[in-house]
């Protein structure tokens, strides 16, 4: 576990004392291109149009355009609300398995649908662009939900099941508008996303274990869906089975049924730490 905990979830720096992440600079990024957003659709500007998306690419702006599509949209009511979730759910992400994977998540949730809508487009087909932080948002929803599935929201709601209202009520508006393109677009950042999560989450646990294999273990699950990851249960039923004796007071046990009941985030840094020792101990026996 101490893979991602000991390298690059630490602040970036720190201003007046206050902690600045990756996700924070994102964040300002987003809130200014609100402001840019708001001004260039005042103005009428041709700017709105280059800054978002569009297929074919034909000038360099269209490929400045990959990176800036995001943080460019139509201001609406909704759209603090959007900055406000986004700065929530990577700030939650970052803090727990680093920078690194948060970036990569994120290039991913950004050329998913770019490369989707370049495919249509050399098949001749046309469906528009891209513009806003709408798909993005979803996938860091699915992901935090991965991360954290039992987590409380409002104080009573599992996150997972927040995570599926949500990406259902917007599949079902998508749906009402007749806009195919965006409910391709949607579920594939959400399974792109929870899968990411899911290998990030086991990487955690077993650093030696080959992508394939992992990917294989995945599909032998049960089928029932599930936002959360069962490989977790798997892994603290090992750990358990073969703590019992180096534990006669539970605590390993008492930790592992707090991460079944709240996800691995709820452990305090001393908690990670005692249970990553009680790992350490397991490994230097098998090896033994």
């Amino acid at each position: 576990m101490a893979r991602y905990m000991s390298r690059d979830t630490e602040p970036l720096a720190k201003w007046r004392g206050v902690p600045i992440y990756l996700t924070t600079i994102l964040t300002a990024l987003f809130v200014i291109g609100f402001l840019v957003s708001a001004t260039l659709a005042a103005a009428r500007s041709p700017w709105m149009m280059a800054l978002t998306f569009q297929t074919p690419v034909t000038s360099w702006s269209g490929w400045l355009s990959v990176l800036s599509y995001p943080f460019i949209e139509l201001p609406s009511f909704f759209t603090p609300l959007g900055i406000v979730c986004f700065y929530w759910w990577a700030a939650g992400i970052e803090s727990h398995i680093g920078r690194g994977p948060l970036v990569r998540l994120l290039a991913i949730l950004m050329l998913l649908p770019v490369a989707l809508l370049g495919i249509l487009s050399v098949c001749g087909i046309s469906y528009g662009g891209l513009a806003g932080q709408f798909l993005i948002t979803s996938g860091l929803l699915i992901a935090f939900a991965t991360l954290y599935p039992n987590a409380d929201w409002a104080g009573w709601v599992p996150f997972k099941y927040l995570a599926f209202a949500c990406v259902l009520c917007g599949s079902l508006m998508l749906v009402a508008d007749r806009n195919w393109l965006g409910i391709a677009n949607l579920w594939l950042v959400c399974v792109a996303s929870f899968f990411f999560m899911r290998h990030a989450i086991e990487q955690e646990y077993d650093d030696h274990v080959p992508l394939t294999k992992r990917i294989r273990s995945w599909f032998r699950s049960k089928p029932k869906f599930r936002v959360v990851p069962r490989t977790r249960d798997a892994y603290a039923s090992q750990i358990r089975e073969k703590s019992d004796d180096d534990e006669p007071d539970g605590e390993v046990d008492d930790l592992l049924e707090k991460i079944a009941r709240n996800g691995l985030g709820s452990l305090t840094p001393k908690e990670r730490a005692r249970l990553e020792q009680a790992r350490e101990n397991l490994l230097k026996k098998e090896r033994k």
